[in-house]
C-alpha cells in the first residue's frame, strides 16, 4: 500500500463488477477526502470493467486481488491475441465476454491493466481490519502461504459458520448477499450490485453501510436457472434417467441448473444421484462452486 490510511475516513467497497456509474454514484455519497479500498472483483459481468480498473488505478486506490482478476489475468491475452478461448471468455454465465468488449481496440491499455492486476495483494490488514476477496478468516494463520492461493479468492461464507478468531474482523466479498452479512468476526459486503441489486461501502470504525442501487446503464447480466417448479418431478424413484431427458430437453431454455434441483437430485436419489451430479458438471449445466456446496452438505449430514 503506497499510502498512510486512517481507520475513521476508510471505506471498504464490495464486489463492483465492471458498474462504473454505480461506483461513481456510491462514491459521491462518501466524503471528498475518504481513503477506499476495494475488495476485488472490479471486473466482468457488468458492462464497464476497463473504466472501474482505470479510476481505480489513476486514484491511487488499494485493491485486493479477486478470483475474476485471476481470470482475467489467466485468460484475456489469449483470447485477444491467440483466439484461443477458455469458459471465461465465451460463456455469458463467467462474464468475460463483455470485459472483452470493454477493451475493444484499446490493447495498450488492456496490457498496462494486466501487469497491475499481476501486482495485486491476496489480502490488505489495516489494524484489526482483515480485508479480503473470498471468506478468509479461517486461513488467517496462512496469509501469507501461496498454497492458500486458491482459499483467499474462493472460499465461500455459508450460513451458520462460526469461525473463532480474537486477532481480526474479516471484510470479505466473493459471495453474493441481498444484505450484509455480518458476526462478531466477519463482514460479507457482496451485495449483487451486477445482478440488479446493489453496491455497498463499509466504513471502518463505525461498521455504517452505505449502499447504492445499481445504475441501469451498468448491467444487463441475468442468468436463467432452471428451478424446481419448472420441472415435472418423477413419483417413481427408478426414474433418474427419465428425469435426466426430462432436464436435457428443457435446459435448452436454461443457462444453468439451479442448487436446489441439484440438492433434490441427491436427496431423492443418494449415491446415484451425487454421479448424476458429475455427469451435469460434464454438460455445464452446473457450476463446480454449486456442485461442492451440495455434496458438502451431503457429506456434513452424514456426520
Amino acid at each position: 500500500m503506497h499510502r498512510d490510511i486512517k481507520i475513521e475516513n476508510t471505506y471498504v467497497i464490495g464486489d463492483v463488477h465492471g458498474c462504473f456509474h454505480t461506483l461513481q454514484n456510491l462514491i459521491s455519497h462518501l466524503p471528498k477526502d475518504a481513503e477506499i479500498i476495494f475488495v476485488g472483483d472490479l471486473c466482468d459481468k457488468g458492462n464497464f470493467s476497463k473504466d472501474v480498473i482505470d479510476f481505480v488505478i489513476e486514484k491511487g486506490f488499494p485493491c485486493i486481488k479477486g478470483n475474476h482478476e485471476h481470470l482475467m489475468e489467466t485468460y484475456l491475452e489469449d483470447a485477444i491475441f491467440h483466439d484461443k478461448h477458455s469458459p471465461w471468455s465465451s460463456d455469458k454465465r463467467y462474464g468475460g465476454l463483455v470485459t472483452l468488449e470493454s477493451y475493444k481496440n484499446d490493447y495498450e491499455k488492456m496490457l498496462s491493466h494486466l501487469e497491475w492486476i499481476k501486482m495485486l495483494p491476496m489480502y490488505i490488514q489495516l489494524d484489526k481490519y482483515f480485508i479480503t476477496h473470498g471468506f478468509a478468516l479461517p486461513f488467517y494463520e496462512h496469509r501469507n502461504n501461496p498454497d492458500y492461493y486458491n482459499d483467499f479468492l474462493l472460499n465461500r461464507y455459508e450460513q451458520g459458520m462460526s469461525i473463532e478468531n480474537e486477532d481480526v474482523v474479516n471484510i470479505f466479498g466473493h459471495c453474493v448477499f441481498n444484505e450484509v452479512v455480518c458476526g462478531e468476526n466477519f463482514y460479507g459486503i457482496d451485495t449483487g450490485c451486477a445482478y440488479g441489486k446493489k453496491l455497498t461501502a463499509l466504513q471502518l470504525g463505525t461498521m455504517m453501510c452505505y449502499q447504492e442501487p445499481m445504475d441501469a446503464k451498468d448491467s444487463d447480466y441475468s442468468i436463467k436457472e432452471l428451478k424446481l417448479s419448472h420441472i415435472e418431478l418423477p413419483h417413481d424413484e427408478h426414474t433418474i434417467s427419465n428425469l435426466r431427458v426430462h432436464i436435457d430437453v428443457l435446459f435448452t431454455d436454461f443457462d444453468l441448473v439451479s442448487t436446489e434441483v441439484a440438492e433434490y437430485i441427491v436427496q431423492r436419489f443418494g449415491d446415484t444421484g451425487k454421479k448424476e451430479i458429475e455427469m451435469m458438471l460434464e454438460k455445464k449445466q452446473l457450476f463446480m462452486k454449486q456442485a461442492k456446496k451440495i455434496l458438502q452438505k451431503e457429506l456434513d449430514f452424514k456426520r
